[in-house]
């Protein structure tokens, strides 16, 4: 029988805490990481709010804002997973990073310096710095392993498309151990870049909600270590879950709206379910990739409505967190191993009058308490790119 592939370790910096407790805390209480942009001058700008990463993050390496979380979360991981330097150094570790923008802090440098000259070999050095690969290239050499690494460029879905790219890695024997998640820092080009798409909110993020105006542009990064069962039982590893079933898809309708009726999301589900050997009944639980903006929070009712039974529970995090970017999916997969482990479910925090979603279960108002066994996390981004993981309890 073919080993499953397992989580052993995760390591969480986002903005609304940093670390499992912290972020778990936050989740329950609705404390929101919705707060003035302290890194961008917004005084001509019509939207001022974003979620940004408050805990100070020192990594001791001169890297960018990407590399740091990712490398921090990393960190976190590996001692989650009770996984000692040694342990690292004898097994093939594959790194792979999901992300949407990459390490852009040195290119918007210089596009927000206002200054009309030619780059200078430094500066030219920092642009190259940041080209992509560098952030799994960053984690690698911080945690001394080897192995493969890349970073995996899939707008919002690309944490869930790294811990898809990692479970098949295991699963070919390509590699012993693999980490997998999503970063991004926050930036400026993609904080304007969504308000002139008109999909920011004001204020505050409504996910599922009539009044919704749009996301929260956030940063963060959430970073997974993988193995296959076998090897982490070998070791005495806690398995905290196992992810039983992955797929990815792309459709080519428009560069930044998905399709009307969700088609590349709806087959991503359904191949996701039957990859794990599982019923559309099965499962108990949908974190929803819900940004809150108008379009996207009303297909995906429609996708639900599609790939699941009357009463399927689902809520959407991003009320809190904001948009994390690549690091989304990630940050929601987080939050379903947490769920699983304490056996309850996340509300959609802000959401008082929800759009009409029957026969779906919206989660709300508070905390719920419910035996789940497995869950869906669906995620999908700019460009038609759609991802969907089942997680099992362990």
């Amino acid at each position: 029988m073919a080993d499953d592939v397992v989580i052993t370790g995760l390591g969480i910096l986002s903005p609304i805490g940093s670390g499992e407790r912290a972020f778990w805390d936050s989740l329950c209480a609705g404390r929101s990481g919705a707060a003035p942009v302290d890194c961008l001058d917004t005084n001509e700008l019509s939207r001022k709010i974003a979620c940004q990463v408050k805990d100070p993050v020192d990594v001791g390496r001169s890297v960018g804002r990407a590399s740091q979380l990712a490398i921090e979360a990393s960190r976190q991981a590996v001692s989650s997973a009770g996984l000692s330097s040694a342990d690292l150094a004898e097994a093939r570790c594959a790194v792979t990073v999901g992300t949407t923008m990459g390490e852009t802090e040195y290119i918007e440098d210089r596009l927000f310096a206002a200054e009309d000259q030619w780059l200078v070999p430094e500066q030219m050095r920092l642009v190259a710095h940041g080209r992509p690969g560098s952030i799994a290239r960053n984690v690698q050499a911080d945690l001394g392993v080897r192995g493969s690494c890349r970073d995996l460029y899939g707008a919002c879905a690309a944490g869930n498309m790294a811990m898809t790219v990692a479970r098949s890695s295991l699963l070919e024997g390509q590699c012993d151990i693999a980490l997998a998640g999503g970063a991004d820092g926050f930036s400026r080009l993609a904080f304007i870049g969504f308000m002139r798409l008109r999909v920011m909110a004001a204020e505050i993020c409504r996910p599922f909600d009539e009044q919704r105006d749009g996301l929260l542009v956030g940063e963060g990064s959430v970073i997974f270590v993988l193995e296959r069962e076998s090897s982490a039982r070998a070791r005495g590893a806690t398995i905290r879950a196992r992810v039983s079933g992955c797929s990815m898809t792309c459709e080519n309708y428009h560069p930044t709206r998905p399709d009307p009726e969700g088609d590349g999301l709806t087959r991503a589900t359904q191949r996701a379910i039957h990859q794990a050997g599982l019923k559309p009944e099965d499962i108990g639980y949908v974190c929803a990739h819900g940004t809150g903006t108008p379009q996207n929070d009303a297909i995906e009712v429609k996708v639900m409505r599609k790939c699941f039974p009357a009463g399927i529970a689902f809520s959407s995090i991003k009320a809190l967190t904001g948009h994390t970017m690549g690091a989304a999916a990630a940050v929601e997969t987080a939050c379903c191993i947490l769920s699983l482990e304490q056996q309850m479910l996340i509300p959609t925090w802000n959401l008082t009058d929800i759009l009409p979603c029957d026969p779906l279960d919206p989660v709300l108002g508070a905390v719920r308490r419910s035996p789940v066994q497995y869950v869906v996390n669906n995620s999908a981004g700019f460009g038609g790119y759609n991802s969907s993981i089942v997680l099992a309890a362990a």
